[in-house]
Parts: structure tokens; C-alpha cells; sequence
């Protein structure tokens, strides 16, 4: 009888999407994979939740950084791991961008994982050295259409969100602007200040100390209309560049095919967790707007954005280095 029992037990189990251990999900540490090194902006955002994901899902969330070749070495790592729940990761643009630069990836996007979440969303800002004369995104236009070649604009490196923004407005504005890519957004950011670029696509906070001394000027931002972050800023679409458009983001993924209870314990928890006001405090120096979403919403912007860079790439003939 009691063998019986069990039986039917784990029958019925099975027959409600589960088994007897995704019923105890999670009963061991998650994994969560920040595909970039140490003390970056994405690694500092990851710590952050990790604690308090930890807290809520009653096992603790250990990053684990794994960063190189453009996010892909811990892309491949997260394709690659069970789909069991237990390996996630923080996904940011770059995931969507790499699809379109590379010709070859160790995984498919988006086939080889699910989405979870959606956790943040911000503007960059478009920002020129103060002393070009350049007050306004028609300033820059004006300047770069009247020197040709003269003025550049920077970025974090060949295929970064950052060169793509560039690269975006100098297609769609009809501008002749030499890219110049750099080691990370912060050299970046010193050579706008001392004038050895002109303009930079950038997250606004690496700016902030050059805008505070009067080195660095914020244009616009990149989101289709003005953010709550940057009251009085406009829009680059609304400054003379109708239909621009780029959002950055960061979000949960998982590997392919997480069984629908491990998948909704994850997102239940993340969306509670990015409600919290302490986290959301600890978080404010992004800029960004905070909150959790559906996977579906997380795979409907994944999808988008993969279409979006596709068309900047092939526009440009932007090539990866």
C-alpha cells in the first residue's frame, strides 16, 4: 500500500508539469553568471540583487564572473549549463547586439535560452566635449555637416552600445564623423574631457564627475522621448533626429527550456525582489527605471532588438575586431 501511494504520489506530481525535486526548487545555490569582470557597472547591479534574490528564494545566489570576448564566454557558459534553474545570468544589450557581429556563435540567440525577467531600463546620453561649442544635437549637426571628418565621436569598443549609438546617429543625421573605439567607457570618457573626442554615447553616471567641472556637456538621451532621470534633457529623436531610439537594459535569463514552476519561481521572486525599496535605493545611481516584468515582455524586447541591430549593423558595415 504504501508503495502504492508513492506511486501515485509521483504520478501525480509529473502530471502537474513538475517532479518531486522542482517541487523543493530551489534546494541548493543559484548560479548567476555576469558576463563581464569584476567592479563594472553590470557586476556592481548583479551583487546587488543577488543578496536580495538569495533572501527571498531561501538559498543563497553566488555570482560568478565570466567575463570576455564581448559577453560571449559567459553567454556559452549559461547555454551550455542544465536547464534546471539553478545557472542564470544578467544579460545586457550586448547580447542582442552579438548576433548581428559575429558570424559564428558557440549558441544560437534567441533559441538557445529563456527569458525571465526584465529588470531595468535606461537612457544613454549623447555628451560633446564643453569647449567644441556644441550646446544641442543640432549644434553637433550643423558643426559635423560644415567640417566633414573633423569632429569624432568615441565609444567603449568595435561593437559596443556605445559605438552603435554613434554609429546610428551618424547614419540617420546624414553626418561624416570618424569612429573611435576605445578600452572600456571610462578612457572613453577622459579623452571626451580633455577634448580628443568630440561627442560620446555613454550610461550617464561615468560622465557625471566631467559634467559636475564643466569638462562635458549632455545633449540629449537616446530613449525616444525625455527620462525621468534627466529632467529638462531632451531626446535626440526630439532634437532633430526623428524615430531615434535605444534603451539600454538589463535582464534575467536562463538556459533553453526551464520547466514552467522553476521558471515562475524565478520571476516571482525577481519581481518582488526589484520592488524593494532598499534595493531600489541602492540602485538609484543608474538613472535607470527599476522593475521586474513577465519572461514574455523580456522576450518580446529580445526579439526587437535583435531586429534593431541587425539593420544599424548592416547600415554601418560595422565589423567585429
Amino acid at each position: 500500500m504504501k508503495k502504492m501511494l508513492s506511486t501515485v504520489c509521483m504520478a501525480a506530481s509529473l502530471c502537474l508539469g513538475g517532479s518531486p525535486a522542482m517541487a523543493a526548487y530551489p534546494d541548493q545555490p543559484i548560479k548567476m553568471i555576469i558576463p563581464f569582470g569584476a567592479g563594472g557597472t553590470t557586476d556592481v547591479v548583479g551583487r546587488v540583487i543577488a543578496e536580495k534574490l538569495g533572501d527571498e528564494l531561501g538559498q543563497p545566489v553566488v555570482v560568478e564572473n565570466r567575463g570576455g570576448a564581448s559577453t560571449i564566454i559567459g553567454t556559452s557558459a549559461l547555454a551550455r549549463a542544465p536547464a534546471d534553474g539553478y545557472t542564470i545570468m544578467l544579460a545586457t544589450p550586448d547580447f542582442t547586439i552579438n548576433p548581428s557581429l559575429q558570424s559564428s556563435l558557440p549558441y544560437k540567440t534567441p533559441e538557445d535560452f529563456t527569458p525571465i525577467s526584465l529588470i531595468a531600463t535606461y537612457p544613454l546620453v549623447l555628451a560633446a566635449n564643453a569647449g567644441q561649442g556644441i550646446a544641442s544635437v543640432s549644434d553637433l549637426i550643423e558643426k559635423a555637416k560644415a567640417n566633414p571628418g573633423k569632429l569624432n565621436y568615441a565609444s567603449a569598443g568595435n561593437g559596443s552600445i556605445q559605438h552603435l549609438c554613434g554609429a546610428m546617429l551618424v547614419d540617420m543625421a546624414k553626418l561624416d564623423m570618424a569612429h573611435v573605439p576605445y578600452k572600456g567607457g571610462a578612457p572613453a570618457a577622459t579623452d571626451l574631457a580633455a577634448g580628443r573626442a568630440s561627442v560620446l554615447c555613454s550610461g550617464a553616471p561615468p560622465l557625471d564627475p566631467y559634467v559636475q567641472s564643466g569638462k562635458v556637456r549632455i545633449l540629449a538621451v537616446s530613449t525616444p522621448t525625455s527620462h525621468p532621470a534627466l529632467p529638462g534633457v531632451p531626446s535626440i529623436a526630439e532634437s532633430g533626429v526623428p524615430g531615434f531610439d535605444i534603451t539600454a537594459w538589463f535582464g534575467f535569463i536562463g538556459p533553453a527550456d526551464l520547466p514552467k514552476g522553476v521558471l515562475q519561481r524565478l520571476n516571482g521572486a525577481i519581481v518582488k525582489v526589484m520592488k524593494d525599496p532598499a534595493l531600489r535605493q541602492r540602485l538609484s545611481i543608474l538613472g535607470a527605471e527599476l522593475g521586474g516584468s513577465s519572461p514574455e515582455a523580456l522576450g518580446s524586447l529580445i526579439d526587437d532588438e535583435i531586429g534593431k541591430w541587425r539593420r544599424v549593423v548592416a547600415a554601418n558595415d560595422i565589423k567585429a575586431q
